[in-house]
């Protein structure tokens, strides 16, 4: 059991600091500690936390956290001014900040969450725990970076806060010993696929719009349903996504009655310092059975005309955005093959230095969603998603991540994910359509994309 005596003197400072200045502050405190199964930790005393845990992991696991609780949240009024508003809040909050460890940006307060994909889409009962926008700082919360583990401590302070109770500070580290589950993983799951033929006649009347120039290219995702004997449960989820896909960012957002996970490889935008880095991801084809097959599809992905100019569609919106942001853009002149596990893509990384006063949310703002995720021009694409697709799409494929109380931070774009509600799941994936798109083409595209989700559901053989 861990009692942080020294969070109780720094929420000492904060209860004095609330006083004097009439507003709520927030009180921070790290400790390093050995490394833990951040799974398990995830899972820590579930029936207390439930609908208050993320857990956010960067490709190659350079760089994870887990958080359990929230003492503060911020949501957003207004749609059309959401990101403004949450940015203006946290600043306010973390500069006022008491924070006894700031090293790094990867410790102290973080707050994490994300948006919904378009919030002037009527929200569904599926997706009802998710509001268009939503932010938290964790009560706990693990950070492992580079091979360092801490323990951050977070406390909310108000001006009439009452004795402290240092109990409430204490955290038992001994529980987080990972205990492998002793339920039947391999449980009989039902898969339903969510009307294919009209998600191909939308893939075909959209083509059709492009080749009549009302729109240069469209996403279009579609869903499918799992339902299992037993619920689902997160913490084997993200386990198996941590380990199955170590090339992609694995989040999980919890709430009360559902969790959104998911293995995105798609970076939406970065920032260190003033540097901010993005990605366009556009371009999709299978992995090889052998070296030779791979390396052969790999080949054919990078020459092939319709993937190419897909990408060539997402690479200039996103440049063209982020000279806007930046005061230099630098970007490779070709794409590169990025390989996952289950399916290769045609990527461009694209970096500048941002203009001064420019912020992180800002910036998910000016991308969101980039051409690999909406389509362009982005009014007109998003309206044919909102005509062709039928489906709310919640927070898939919308930007989730964090900040630090330097306003540095990250953000990806929630694909290859699924919204987890008791017994069952809900898995969504959607492609690039062009011009000359075929509907059965595209399709199979995203039965692919599928697969990571299917893997880490033990529903990779199902039927329907």
């Amino acid at each position: 059991m861990i009692s942080n005596n020294k969070m109780y003197i720094l929420m000492k400072e904060g209860k004095r600091q609330a006083h004097l200045s009439g507003n709520n502050v927030l009180v921070s405190s790290v400790s390093e500690i050995d490394k833990m199964d951040l799974p398990a930790f995830f899972s820590y005393d579930e029936h207390k936390y439930k609908g208050n845990r993320f857990l956010w992991s960067e490709p190659g696991r350079t760089l994870s956290f887990v958080g359990l609780g929230s003492v503060l949240t911020l949501t957003a009024n207004n749609a059309t001014t959401r990101y403004e508003e949450i940015n203006d809040a946290w600043t306010a909050i973390a500069t006022e900040a008491i924070i006894d460890h700031n090293i790094s940006g990867y410790v102290g307060p973080i707050l994490f969450g994300g948006f919904s994909f378009d919030p002037n889409i009527a929200r569904t009962e599926k997706w009802g725990d998710f509001a268009h926008t939503s932010f938290a700082v964790p009560q706990f919360m693990v950070t492992e970076h580079e091979g360092k583990t801490w323990l951050t401590i977070n406390a909310w302070i108000s001006p009439d806060e009452g004795d402290i109770e240092q109990e409430t500070l204490s955290i038992d580290l001994a529980k987080y010993a990972y205990v492998a589950s002793d339920r039947d993983i391999l449980q009989s799951i039902m898969k339903e696929e969510i009307a294919p033929s009209d998600w191909m006649s939308a893939v075909g009347n959209a083509a059709s719009s492009i080749r009549n120039g009302e729109l240069e290219k469209v996403v279009l995702a579609r869903a499918i349903t799992l339902e299992a004997k037993e619920p689902f449960h997160a913490e084997e989820v993200v386990r198996s996504l941590l380990s199955d896909q170590l090339d992609t960012y694995v989040f999980a957002i919890d709430k009360q009655c559902s969790c959104f996970v998911g293995a995105t490889p798609e970076r939406l935008i970065k920032r260190q310092g003033d540097q901010f880095q993005t990605l366009s991801l556009a371009g999709s084809i299978a992995r090889g059975a052998t070296v030779s097959e791979d390396e052969h599809l790999g080949s054919f992905l990078s020459q092939d005309v319709k993937n190419l100019h897909e990408h060539e569609l997402a690479v200039h919106m996103i440049k063209d955005a982020m000279l806007e942001l930046c005061e230099d853009v630098d970007a490779p002149d070709a794409p590169i093959i990025r390989k996952l596990k289950d399916i290769q893509h045609l990527a461009t990384p694209i970096s500048g230095q941002a203009k001064p006063n420019v912020t992180l949310l800002q910036a998910v703002e000016a991308l969101h969603p980039t051409p690999a995720l909406g389509g362009m021009p982005r009014q007109a694409a998003l309206e044919s998603i909102r005509t062709l697709e039928h489906m709310d799409r919640g927070w898939y494929a919308a930007p989730i991540g964090w900040l630090n109380t330097r306003l540095e931070g990250e953000f990806a774009a929630a694909i290859r994910s699924a919204l987890l509600k008791d017994r069952r799941a809900y898995l969504f994936a959607g492609c690039g359509i062009v011009g000359d798109s075929d509907p059965l083409s595209e399709y199979n595209e995203t039965a692919l994309k599928f697969r990571p989700m299917l893997a880490a559901l033990q529903a990779i053989d199902v039927e329907e």
